[in-house]
């Protein structure tokens, strides 16, 4: 099973420690669904499509772990800093 952590070393291997603001903010319009936020639904669309195989629990830990603002979603500006952190 994949944890947050892992699920982030994805995401980052997909990107280049030298991704721009720019090239991230890209990567968040690709996930986000029609609120404007990744919810817990659009992550697990995201890691369908990545081929991983992971649980609903699993799923809802990331965005709790990503989510400071307790709304239940990933903003972007959420995303950047949880993007940022894993390239550090």
């Amino acid at each position: 099973m994949l944890d947050f952590n892992e699920f982030l070393e994805i995401m980052t291997a997909k990107m280049s420690e030298k991704d721009s603001k720019e090239q991230i903010l890209k990567a968040f319009q690709l996930f986000k669904g029609p609120s404007g936020k990744i919810s817990f639904e659009d992550l697990k669309a995201v890691a369908r499509e990545l081929g991983e195989t992971m649980s609903d629990e699993e799923l809802q830990e990331m965005i709790r772990e990503a989510d400071k603002d307790d709304d239940g979603e990933v903003s972007e500006d959420e995303f950047m800093r949880i993007i940022r952190r894993s390239t550090l």
